[in-house]
C-alpha cells in the first residue's frame, strides 16, 4: 500500500486473514492476525491485530520502541511488564509503555488478546527478544 495515500475507511474480518507466527522459537508459540497496517490497509498512524495462544502459549520476553496496548477477547494469562505479573482475562486492558520487557504465557484455556501499536505498519515494531 502507499503510506502517502490519504486513509480511507474500510473493514477487516479476522477470518479473512491468514495467522502469522508459531514456527519462530525465538517468539514463542504465539500467532497473530494483523489487521489494520499500512503495508496491507489503507491506513496510517496505528497498527491493530489479534494475538492467539494455545493453552499456556507463550510470547518471550521482549522489547520494542513503541508503547503497545492489549485488550483481552477470550481465555486468560499472565503478561508480566518490567518484571511485574498482569493478568490479562476477557475485558482487560494492559498498556505497556515503550521499551518496557514484556511476555505473555496463556493460560489452560489459551488466550486471545487485541494489540495496537501507533506505527504505520508492523514492520516497523523491532522486536528485539531478551534471549537474544
Amino acid at each position: 500500500m502507499d503510506t502517502l495515500a490519504t486513509p480511507r475507511a474500510f473493514a477487516v474480518n479476522t477470518i479473512d486473514v491468514p495467522l502469522d507466527g508459531g514456527t519462530d522459537p525465538a517468539f514463542g508459540t504465539v500467532m497473530w492476525r494483523t489487521l489494520v497496517s499500512s503495508d496491507q490497509t489503507p491506513s496510517r498512524d496505528m497498527v491493530m491485530g489479534v494475538a492467539e495462544f494455545g493453552a499456556g502459549g507463550t510470547l518471550l520476553p521482549h522489547r520494542h520502541e513503541p508503547s503497545e496496548i492489549y485488550y483481552g477477547l477470550s481465555g486468560s494469562g499472565i503478561v508480566t511488564i518490567d518484571g511485574i505479573p498482569h493478568v490479562i482475562a476477557q475485558g482487560t486492558a494492559i498498556h505497556i509503555p515503550s521499551n518496557a520487557e514484556h511476555g505473555t504465557v496463556a493460560g489452560p484455556e489459551g488466550l486471545a488478546f487485541v494489540y495496537v501499536f501507533p506505527r504505520d505498519s508492523f514492520a516497523e515494531v523491532d522486536y528485539r527478544f531478551s534471549a537474544e
